[in-house]
């Protein structure tokens, strides 16, 4: 195969009773299928396909980078009574977009798929990973899909799916190894959201395992105390350079624990005591304290008035000697003193 490749209708399909043959596909730099024919109803197609009652044939394609678009499909499925064949992809990026990879079959048990992406595995606009058994409301067990990327990421409300169902038969397996999964999730059954699934309708449900090293699924947000935290704040007067109200909580973040019943919450650190070298072995320099008491400057009233050099006049508190003038009349010493 060229280093590019756009593939349309390349397939190995059996109508009889045989089984189909097998479709390896390698391409060093990168394969894509892009789009469907001008009435939309035969789209780009890479297939392994039987439409009797013979097994299809096994689909392996290795390359760089493979983009499946605009309703273009990767298929090994079986229409008849048989088994659906395996589909293996090897890959550095994988991308779908309004694409398809399914393994399925009408009434016969699901294939196999296992996708190894060494970076991203990208889901867009209703792309699907299949391997769906009983797909007209017949038996068949579902199949079984790997995926080992490094990166999964979907679009939540585009519904893209990866899922191994079944009819009446019992589902399949789903098991997925990826270091971070975005924008799809396991649920029971299929939704108008991006979902992984393993359901059978009427039988056994089947098993999905996520296996994510760089995701805790148990983890959760720290619960924050029910009942709030009560506080009081002093007014005073506003005065610039005066100590002034303030209310400060500290901590995690949020409000601080409940006292009554988050003493020692789940996944508390515990901290021990560290000791304190005796006042032999530091070699700090003492510490002197010492009080200073500043006594303001008291105010002390007018009692007279002097004339300065400049001639003006200026309130003293104490008459000096020279120019003087005084409002107050002197007191005399003693009553004795005053009848002399």
């Amino acid at each position: 195969m060229p280093n590019q490749t756009q593939l349309l209708d390349t397939m190995a399909r059996t109508t009889g009773e045989g089984r189909g043959g097998s479709v390896k596909v390698n391409a060093s730099n990168s394969i894509e299928l892009n789009g469907t024919s001008a009435d939309g109803q035969m789209p780009s197609l890479l297939t392994t396909e039987t439409t009797g009652g013979g097994d299809p044939g096994n689909l392996t394609i290795e390359t760089g980078q493979l983009t499946i678009k605009n309703g273009a499909q990767i298929t090994s499925n079986s229409t008849g009574l048989g088994r659906a064949g395996d589909s293996k992809v090897e890959a550095s990026s994988l991308s779908l977009d309004q694409g398809s990879i399914t393994s399925q079959t009408t009434s016969g048990n699901g294939g196999n798929i296992t996708l190894s992406v060494k970076d991203l595995l990208l889901l867009r606009r209703g792309s699907k990973i299949s391997t769906s058994a009983g797909t007209a409301k017949q038996g068949g067990d579902g199949g079984s899909i790997d995926i080992n990327s490094k990166f999964i990421v979907a679009i939540p409300e585009e519904n893209s799916d990866i899922s191994a169902n079944a009819f009446s038969g019992a589902g399949g397996r789903v098991d997925i190894k990826t270091n971070g999964i975005y924008g799809i999730k396991f649920r029971e059954s299929l939704t108008r959201l991006s979902d992984i699934t393993a359901s059978s309708e009427f039988g056994r449900q089947g098993t999905v395992e996520l296996n994510t090293p760089g995701i805790d699924p148990n983890s959760g947000l720290v619960e924050l105390p029910t009942i709030g935290v009560e506080t009081k704040v002093v007014q005073v007067c506003d005065s610039p350079g005066y100590a002034q109200s303030s209310f400060i909580i500290t901590g995690r973040g949020g409000l601080p624990l409940n006292p009554t019943k988050d003493i020692f919450p789940n996944r508390t650190v515990e901290v021990g005591w560290v000791s304190v070298k005796p006042s032999s072995e530091r070699n700090n320099a003492p510490v002197t304290t010492r009080t200073v008491t500043t006594t303001p400057e008291r105010i002390v009233e007018a009692s007279g008035w002097a004339v300065n050099k400049k001639g003006e006049v200026v309130l003293t508190a104490n008459i000096p000697a020279g120019d003087r003038g005084s409002w107050q009349k002197d007191v005399p010493c003693s009553a004795t003193h005053a009848h002399q």
